[in-house]
């Protein structure tokens, strides 16, 4: 139960962070990895994993689909939990992360940002309802249809009292296209899945951003 909390929450990070859509009919043929894989984005290649082991200049995960990756570290990788920064010294195995990095000449992986999921977190995730998430296809009326590899096609609908979020700024329904990705928090009701808050942009946590924080 718990891998798949973080699955599901890992999966909705990715969507959220990744690049602009090119254009929907592009995006609609080519659906975002499952988590698990490397993501690459204007950013740089993510990761997203358990950590089976930690040594002085690099950790390992196991990513999602069971697979193994080493994540090598420097003086400039910059390691955070919620908003509180923290040290390589600080991560442990078992701990849930996240990680954005580049490709060095070796082509090996390395972390400019590594962030741990805390159970908080995980919980909070857990306790905040139904949820849905994926690439816009089309939008008719109150209803939005969104694609993900995990859930497929699936139909989200809105109504007067869905909130909609854009980079922590409220938007209305209209500011919402094909080919942006979404993430709905709601309910099940009827057989439909009726939401509560949409969340679209750069997923960025709420409140000021601190002194040296990763934009």
């Amino acid at each position: 139960m718990r891998r798949i909390l973080f699955s599901t929450l890992a999966a909705a990070l990715m969507l959220l962070a990744a690049a602009p859509a090119r254009s929907a009919q592009d995006n609609s043929q080519a659906p975002p990895p499952p988590a698990g894989s490397r993501e690459r984005g204007p950013q740089g290649p993510r990761a997203f994993g358990t950590i089976t082991s930690v040594g002085v200049d690099r950790f390992a995960i196991k990513k999602l689909d069971g697979s193994t990756q080493t994540i090598l570290v420097n003086d400039q990788t910059r390691y955070q939990e919620g908003q509180q920064k923290i040290q390589l010294e600080d991560l442990k195995p078992g701990d849930h992360t996240m990680v954005r990095g580049r490709m060095d000449d070796d082509k090996q992986f390395v972390a400019v940002q590594v962030r741990r999921v805390s159970d908080e977190e995980i919980q909070r995730f857990q306790n905040a309802g139904e949820r849905a998430f994926g690439q816009i296809l089309s939008i008719d009326k109150d209803q939005i249809k969104v694609r993900n590899p995990w859930q497929g096609d699936k139909t989200i609908v809105v109504n007067d009292q869905t909130q909609f979020m854009k980079d922590g700024q409220p938007i209305g329904l209209k500011d919402l296209k094909a080919g942006d990705r979404i993430f709905a928090l709601g309910k099940e009701t009827q057989g439909q899945f009726v939401a509560t808050r949409v969340v679209t942009g750069q997923l960025r946590r709420q409140g000021a951003r601190r002194d040296g924080e990763e934009p």
